[in-house]
């Protein structure tokens, strides 16, 4: 079994052992290994993308028996993984970005039962407490709220029960989660709601992050707006 060390470690880089590299159907590698700092795809987050000694890791998926890291070449031995922290660190933030959509409509009286969380296609799908009722909130009025949690700065907690790991930042509802998450919530910086639907009951607030990530240094983030 693969350890897990992205659930409470964010580094992006480490050693490990390779278990098994086997050839796939598509001419690529399916590479297990003892531990791993690479997220697999899923939770609606894309997987990380990155290097296992300098050979390119493509996509990172978690069967019932393994996480795979499927590679263009062969490895083998003692390897050192390197996860792209740029790719890595916008996942995080949409990631994040996600969980507060989901806590404004929580208050909203909807219930978040999935979420997207891929550049360019980010949103959370709910469901409302009371199905009669349907009131839907103006985008403007939704993102103001999403944003003015966000500003707060709560530093990020996280907690393992029984083998379920949580998240939350400060004292904000904590929810089972296996994803990576931003330090303190200023890093997602601002966030645009694009448009909330009504559909077969369901409502749909798709999201956006404000600005291109740029740089960041202990408690210091700069964002480009264009």
């Amino acid at each position: 079994m693969t350890e897990l060390l992205y659930l409470f470690d964010d580094s992006t880089e480490c050693t490990a052992s390779v278990l098994s590299c086997l050839p796939t159907d598509d001419g690529l590698y399916a590479v297990t290994l003892d531990r791993t700092v690479f997220h697999p795809q899923g939770g609606g987050q894309p997987s990380d993308i990155g290097t296992i000694n300098n050979v390119s890791v493509v996509k990172v998926v978690h069967t019932h028996e393994a996480v795979l890291h499927i590679t263009d070449r062969e490895v083998a031995g003692e390897v050192v993984l390197k996860v792209n922290s740029e790719k890595r660190h916008l996942h995080s933030r949409l990631h994040s970005a996600g969980h507060i959509v989901g806590l404004v409509g929580d208050q909203l009286g909807w219930h978040a039962t999935r979420g997207n969380h891929f550049p360019g296609e980010a949103r959370v799908i709910f469901e409302p407490h009371v199905p009669a009722s349907v009131e839907l909130v103006d985008c403007v009025q939704f993102q103001a709220q999403v944003n003015q949690i966000i500003t707060q700065a709560f530093v990020r907690v996280l907690n393992e029960n029984n083998g379920i790991r949580t998240v939350t930042w400060g004292d904000l509802p904590a929810y089972p989660c296996g994803g990576t998450h931003v330090k303190t919530l200023n890093e997602i910086g601002q966030v645009e709601i694009k448009n909330i639907k009504s559909n077969k009951g369901q409502i749909t607030v798709s999201y956006a992050l404000i600005g291109k990530y740029c740089s960041h240094e202990p408690n210091v983030y700069l964002f480009v707006f264009v």
